[in-house]
């Protein structure tokens, strides 16, 4: 299907023209102003960014020997309902409402009237998802979203940010996947659908996405997909497809970048992450893949500052801090975890895990009153029962070692 001339590609490269009219000189100009600012203390960048060719990036000439061609990106029908699914629906407590058809459909599957077994490696439609039965939370996501609908619920797509969970190739290039859930609201609340509710946690922060971002990261994870697998072309059209849908976001930029280096197109690469920092310049997985490939081209200057930069924004990440201080935790150093939790509480103050680990390293180092009070705190924002719990098996264990 070709591209409308009004789709989302089309306004985001006609912003891009106005943003040069705006600012005088080149835009890489105005981007290394923009990073210096959001960077704050980072140091300046030993030489100029690259000049970022979209059009380069987008067309995949140097991927696919030919300019790409937009009647040939993919339209996989992601929430389509097969014949199937429909007759399956019909039998869903015919008559009710939709709220009341939603909380039957969640029954059934509770129940394992239908099944769904986890993988991480498939991305699938919804049909895809119920026919094969199998799926990863993208796949699991737009099935429910699908049927939901289908019965009259309310039902949207949810991305829940949880703290990073990066993925990479054997070539050591990181790249972005997002976790992502339903919710459907009426007048009584807000209903969380999610592959795994056990571990699911409303601390999180988390936002409601349209129809259009929650397919462009469908199709992004499935270029990723195609892309370990080795079918190097069709993970172009379905990056590509992801960015037709969403020019503005960042990670999908990233993961282009990704494609470009694994294969070995390290100019476009640099470009794609490029194009990624002009969007989010503390765009985690852009800076690192930067400075490793920098680093493989032995360009150590400026691969020293994208580590730099790189440092910057994960230390003042709280998450990162966390997993700083549970490693340093679980080494027997509880001073260094006590340091590097206060960081996070300071950034941070309301995730119970935060304080439970703080009123285990207070414990461990003497300081009982402390450790009192941020096991307190822990378990009145702790709202899953299931976390509770767990909480309590490891205090006992602790009680019991000392």
């Amino acid at each position: 299907m070709k591209t409308p001339h009004n789709s989302a590609l089309q306004r985001w490269k006609q912003s891009q023209i106005s943003l040069k009219r705006r600012y005088s000189g080149p835009l890489t100009a105005w981007f290394l102003l923009g990073a210096a600012v959001l960077a704050g203390c980072a140091a300046s960048p030993p030489q100029s960014a690259p000049r970022i060719d979209t059009n380069a990036l987008l067309t995949g000439t140097a991927l696919l020997g030919s300019p790409i061609d937009i009647a040939t990106l993919p339209e996989d029908g992601a929430l389509t309902l097969s014949p199937e699914m429909r007759a399956y629906l019909a039998q869903i407590s015919p008559g009710a409402g939709g709220d009341a058809r939603l909380q039957a459909l969640l029954r059934a599957f509770l129940n394992r009237e239908f099944v769904v077994e986890y993988d991480a490696q498939e991305t699938l439609t919804a049909e895809e998802t119920y026919r094969q039965q199998k799926g990863n939370c993208m796949a699991f996501t737009l099935m429910m979203v699908a049927m939901a609908r289908a019965l009259g619920a309310d039902a949207s797509f949810n991305q829940v940010e949880v703290p990073p969970v990066w993925d990479h190739d054997e070539a050591r290039t990181f790249v972005v996947y997002r976790h992502i859930n339903m919710v459907s609201e009426n007048v009584r609340g807000r209903r969380v659908v999610d592959f795994n509710l056990a571990a699911y946690d409303p601390l999180y922060d988390q936002r409601k996405l349209s129809d259009i971002e929650a397919l462009a990261q469908y199709y992004s994870n499935r270029g990723l997909e195609l892309m370990q697998e080795g079918d190097q072309e069709n993970a172009f059209r379905y990056m590509r497809k992801a960015l037709d849908l969403k020019p503005g976001s960042a990670d999908l930029w990233a993961n282009l970048g990704a494609l470009y280096s694994r294969n070995r197109l390290f100019d476009l690469a640099e470009q794609g992450y490029q194009q990624a920092l002009v969007l989010d310049s503390g765009h985690a997985i852009a800076l690192s893949n930067l400075e490793r490939l920098y680093r493989n081209a032995q360009r150590n200057e400026l691969a020293d500052y994208y580590a730099g930069r790189s440092r910057y924004h994960r230390e003042r990440n709280p998450y990162f801090l966390y997993y700083q201080a549970r490693n340093a935790y679980e080494h027997g150093d509880y001073r260094s975890a006590r340091k590097q939790l206060k960081r996070a509480l300071w950034q941070h103050e309301n995730d119970h895990r935060f304080h439970f680990l703080m009123g285990l390293t207070s414990y461990r180092l003497g300081d009982y009153d402390d450790s009192r009070t941020h096991l307190s705190q822990a378990f009145s924002l702790a709202e899953n029962a299931g976390t509770r719990q767990a909480y309590s098996r490891k205090l006992d264990v602790l009680r019991d070692g000392k």
